[in-house]
């Protein structure tokens, strides 16, 4: 009978475990910036906004978890592609992935962007990383795909619930209709200082080698209020009210209206898998 409970015991904390694993949202990032248009590259390098972009997909993209993923596949939702130097959406998204040795998939206009969740939902396509164009820039979202991306807002938040990444630019309800429909209280009104912009210490953590001068590259455009779910700042403005206009999440949640609860690392879990292993070896032994 102490057998048969032991070994109840442990298959229920191997399926506990795997449960926790797989929570994890997968990591986002979510700025009221228009630094797609602020950028450029040169000499292979990208600069200022598009360093930003460059720095925010490296940091995104070793923690995507979305099972089946497309290796190194970036969807970009609200561009098409482009080998401009500077100013356009398109172009920095296409630079950024050139210099991380990653591969993007341009869906531009919205009846594209409507079938891309249609194919998403089907597995016809899965990658790891979504990137909304945003606004501000050339060669970005326009109303219409704004709308496309509203209506979608679900699958959105399915697929970074699912573990798959997401970086997303721009201002108003053209680039954050889709944010509002799955948080309603939270909100992106008009307004925000680049002069003085700063990292949290959040921030810092998640951009490793960036610096506030790259945040403060161009004009930001609106902040966010009342963040909810598993949002935290990740850069505050440069005004006296220091608003939060770049945020993302604590990587803990399930999607991104839920917040989640810490869970252990991977490490941890492994540890205490292999000590639960070893109470039931010894348990045979003694047997």
């Amino acid at each position: 009978m102490e057998d048969i409970q032991m070994n109840k015991f442990i298959s229920t904390a191997v399926l506990g475990m795997a449960i926790s694993l797989s929570a994890h949202a997968g990591p986002i990032i979510l700025g009221g910036d228009d630094l797609t248009d602020h950028g450029s590259v040169s000499g292979g390098v990208n600069l200022n906004g598009w360093n930003y972009i460059e720095k925010a997909i490296a940091n995104i993209n070793p923690s995507v978890t979305r099972a089946g993923v497309i290796s190194h596949t970036i969807a970009a939702l609200g561009s098409a592609a482009s080998s401009a130097t500077g100013g356009n959406a398109g172009a920095a998204i296409d630079s950024v992935a050139s210099v991380l040795g990653l591969t993007v998939i341009h869906y531009n206009g919205a009846a594209a962007i409507t079938q891309f969740f249609v194919d998403l939902a089907s597995g016809t396509v899965n990658p790891g990383i979504l990137h909304l164009a945003g606004t501000g820039a050339s060669n970005d979202l326009d109303s219409a795909e704004g709308a496309a991306l509203t209506a979608d807002a679900a699958a959105i938040n399915s697929f970074v619930g699912s573990g798959g990444g997401l970086l997303a630019h721009g201002s108003g309800t053209t680039a954050y209709g889709w944010l509002s429909a799955l948080l309603p209280g939270v909100g992106f009104p008009s307004g925000c200082t680049n002069s003085g912009a700063t990292l949290t210490a959040a921030g810092s953590a998640a951009f490793p080698g960036l610096s506030n001068s790259d945040i403060q590259a161009g004009p930001c455009h609106n902040n966010f209020t009342g963040l909810s779910g598993g949002l935290i700042v990740l850069a505050r403005d440069g005004s006296t009210a220091q608003r939060a206009f770049i945020i993302g999440n604590n990587n803990e949640g399930g999607s991104i209206t839920d917040p989640g609860t810490s869970v252990p690392a991977p490490a941890g879990l492994a540890l205490l898998a292999i000590g639960l292993l070893g109470m039931r070896f010894s348990q045979r032994k003694k047997a």
